[in-house]
């Protein structure tokens, strides 16, 4: 009999008969660590049949000789026209070899010209890597995402976020595990008319299961409409259990790999790291596996219909930290406005780094060494060590005792 032709899926394998007019689909393709086990989700259909299933989707072990006897002699008794001893055992060799190969390895050079890593939107989405902004509750993550959505999909050039956006419009998967459609729909009509902005598609899917079990269809969609980013909103029920076990984290960014494409992530705020340095909640992997990372913070007086927020960039792994980024957003029934804006809430600045302190203070005039040292409750050594690399980086002077602003800042 002929040997099948064998096609690469995201998590799986498709094994065609040319001859005997049979295909297998073989999805859910797993390695287990534990005993080395292959498994994965079978289904069988041949254009004889109308293409209808010959055996229905089962999970299968692909290791054992007990599986594959017992249904070998199950599809003997009822599809006695095939071969299956042949077939099934060709499947299983196929399935545990490439399976088990994992990627091949590549020759790579140093002295070829290798490209720097680009954003896709500068400075918060690197292309083909995950990003994640997190916060606590309220904090407008979920709104700021669809700002990003926003800047991709147009694409938003001319924003008054002080991003900047692809020369091309990029889809965009919003993988929902939130809210229903009616609610993103309607915030993004708020977005859109607040901005003054003309209509744009959102490409929603609402998710509940695990992204992990069903990155199959994920991927299928985003090829459906040609997506080349997707924001997964958000990180608790889409991992679906316990963030803080590492191989949740693991099983998560696994999956989150095979899409090969640009991911925002948005996430939670630990609960046990207090102070002015908070982490993504659940295990540090996350945080290992996210190229940029954001904490999202806020500030708003009660019963008021505006608030600011501010993005602090913790962690970037493939270059230079992202300057503080402040933000006004004013909101109503009908819109939603968002607007770059200096950092100037005492409870964000406070976040920042102490260079970045001491730049905000001395927007309010001249100051002296101890009276900054006073004002940002530090140490003097800090401020000392902080105001030379300042003064080096042509940021700040002093006349007499007092330093002031070399040059007009840059919001932050």
């Amino acid at each position: 009999m002929s040997k099948p032709d064998i096609k690469d899926l995201i998590n799986g394998y498709k094994f065609h008969w040319a001859d005997e007019q049979l295909d297998i689909l073989v999805s859910r393709c797993r390695v287990h660590n534990s005993d080395g086990r292959v498994t994965g989700e079978l289904l069988i259909t041949s254009s004889i049949v109308d293409g209808k299933p010959i055996y229905p989707l089962t999970t299968f072990n692909f290791t054992s000789d007990t599986t594959r006897s017992r249904l070998i002699k199950t599809l003997n008794e009822s599809y006695p026209k095939w071969e299956w001893s042949e077939i099934i055992n060709q499947l299983s060799l196929g399935i545990v070899e490439r399976a088990r190969a994992g990627e091949p390895v590549r020759e790579l050079w140093t002295h070829e010209d290798v490209p720097k890593p680009e954003f896709l939107l500068e400075p918060i989405l690197y292309k083909g890597l995950p990003t994640i902004i997190f916060g606590e509750k309220a904090t407008l993550k979920s709104t700021t995402a669809l700002a990003i959505y926003t800047c991709l999909i147009l694409p938003w050039h001319d924003n008054p976020l002080g991003w900047i956006a692809p020369e091309k419009p990029i889809k965009t998967l919003l993988a929902d595990y939130e809210v229903d459609y009616e609610v993103s729909q309607y915030n993004a009509k708020r977005l859109q008319q607040g901005m003054g902005l003309p209509s744009f598609p959102l490409f929603y899917r609402r998710c509940q299961i695990p992204l992990a079990d069903d990155i199959e269809q994920i991927q299928k969609h985003m090829a459906d409409i040609e997506a080349k980013a997707i924001i997964v909103d958000s990180l608790g029920p889409a991992v679906g259990g316990d963030l803080n076990k590492p191989e949740q984290a693991l099983g998560f960014s696994t999956a989150l790999r095979q899409l090969k494409c640009a991911a925002l992530i948005i996430g939670q705020t630990s609960k046990e790291k207090e102070g002015k340095h908070k982490s993504v909640f659940g295990s540090t992997y996350f945080e290992y596996y996210a190229r940029n990372i954001f904490e999202l913070r806020k500030v708003q007086e009660e019963g008021e219909d505006e608030l600011d927020i501010a993005l602090y960039n913790t962690h970037c792994n493939l270059g230079r930290k992202a300057k503080p980024m402040g933000f006004h957003i004013s909101f109503n029934e009908v819109s939603i406005k968002m607007e770059r804006k200096a950092i100037t809430a005492q409870e964000l600045i406070e976040r920042m780094g102490t260079q970045a302190r001491i730049l905000s203070l001395l927007k309010t005039g001249a100051i002296s060494t101890q009276e900054i040292t006073d004002a940002l409750e530090l140490r003097r050594n800090t401020v000392d060590v902080s105001l030379k690399r300042l003064r080096e980086k042509q940021k700040i002077t002093k006349v007499g005792e007092k330093w002031g602003l070399l040059l007009q800042e840059e919001l932050i």
